[in-house]
């Protein structure tokens, strides 16, 4: 009989210097252990959101999720037998916040990154040695591809497409909220569709944000225009704190590849992401330092691939 699977996600929640941060470990009394903040996904939650509510709850303090780390996997007794346990972790700076004692974690201590490794477990340490790698001073951009449809009606060659999200691609657009939360989304811009305008929609209810839209994110008005459409995202993202982007497949695929241009790694070979999910870029004035695919909250918790 195959083991059960215990999704997780935590972080590296760090403050200060990026260059000299401190990161934040919880002391749990239950185990009388110091860790990484990290806790068990809920049914249907996007892991990345996951990690974002645990290391809040654990630490009392307000994350903002940096680039994606590692996933680590050891065995653990769930339920009087045993499992498999796997918990993603990302870079998360701290964004405020102070900490609350509970029953499961009744200290929190801010440590340099040497004396964090002293303290905690082999498993940590693969987790912190990633982070001490990982470029830490950026901004994130998100490119998502719009949810699920309604079936695109007959229509003319050459004419716009107008069709709307269906019922999942309402819900998928519902469960973007929380990502776009957690990574503090400041600026919203919408290929001029139905289905793209009503993914940001939800968030933009939430945030009094508005969503912009932009002709040339339509696929008609991407064709042949893909280098100058990649330099206004890459000044739009430069000039923000956090830009979300969304378009059709053909769109984000294209914006990928034009990316990656001057940045600091080539993006995947790869780019395709099922309605509803998204890519997670990572950048420093427009140059991009790691890529991320992510699908859809709905589709089995899945684990993101880290591409740089």
């Amino acid at each position: 009989m195959s083991r059960a699977t215990v999704l997780a996600a935590g972080g590296v929640l760090w403050r200060r210097d990026p260059s000299d941060p401190e990161v934040a470990l919880v002391h749990r009394p239950k185990y009388n252990d110091w860790s990484l903040p990290k806790g068990k996904a809920k049914a249907g939650e996007h892991l990345l959101v996951t990690a974002l509510r645990e290391v809040t709850e654990e630490t009392g303090y307000h994350p903002r999720i940096g680039p994606h780390l590692t996933t680590v996997r050891y065995r653990v007794t769930s339920g009087g037998r045993s499992a498999n346990k796997v918990v993603t972790y990302w870079s998360m700076r701290c964004a405020g916040g102070s900490f609350l004692a509970s029953q499961e974690v009744d200290e929190v201590e801010w440590l340099p990154l040497e004396q964090a490794r002293r303290l905690t477990t082999a498993s940590d340490h693969a987790v912190l040695d990633t982070f001490t790698r990982t470029r830490r001073d950026t901004e994130p951009l998100l490119l998502v591809r719009h949810g699920a449809t309604t079936a695109p009606p007959r229509r003319p060659r050459n004419r716009p497409e107008t069709h709307e999200l269906n019922r999942s691609g309402r819900a998928q657009a519902a469960s973007l909220v929380p990502v776009l939360a957690g990574l503090g989304i400041t600026d919203l811009l919408s290929a001029d569709l139905p289905a793209c305008v009503d993914m940001l929609a939800p968030f933009a209810a939430t945030t009094g944000l508005t969503v912009h839209r932009e002709a040339q994110l339509t696929r008609e008005g991407f064709a042949g225009n893909e280098k100058h459409v990649a330099d206004r995202v890459r000044h739009d993202a430069s000039a923000s704190q956090a830009l979300v982007v969304c378009g059709g497949q053909r769109v984000i695929t294209g914006l990928l590849s034009a990316l990656g241009h001057g940045s600091d790694i080539r993006p995947p070979s790869e780019t395709t992401v099922k309605k509803g999910g998204w890519w997670l870029l990572h950048h420093r004035d427009g140059a991009v330092s790691s890529y991320e695919r992510h699908e859809p909250a709905d589709w089995r918790n899945p684990i993101p691939i880290r591409t740089n």
